[in-house]
């Protein structure tokens, strides 16, 4: 038995699931933004308390990992599918 895709067996996804996505990718975004433009203020009784670098690279990756949250959100089309694919 060949084995399918998920998309394949259940079909694109719906609309409250891609709504979900685009929130995810832009809740990403914007934490990451904020850690991003805040690094150089001083944390004063922060949860966790991370230096200047670190809150840098992680506020970094996770403006990274938004835009890469944000572009697999919408379907695109353009490639088309070969045979050897699915296989």
């Amino acid at each position: 038995m060949r084995d399918s895709s998920t998309e394949e067996r259940l079909g694109p996804p719906q609309q409250p699931v891609r709504l979900f996505d685009v929130i995810r990718a832009v809740a990403y975004l914007a934490l990451g933004g904020w850690m991003l433009y805040t690094a150089g203020r001083p944390m004063v009784g922060a949860l966790l308390p991370l230096s200047t670098k670190a809150r840098l690279i992680l506020g970094g990756i996770l403006v990274l990992y938004g835009i890469v949250r944000l572009v697999r959100a919408f379907p695109f089309k353009s490639r088309k599918s070969r045979p050897d694919d699915f296989s």
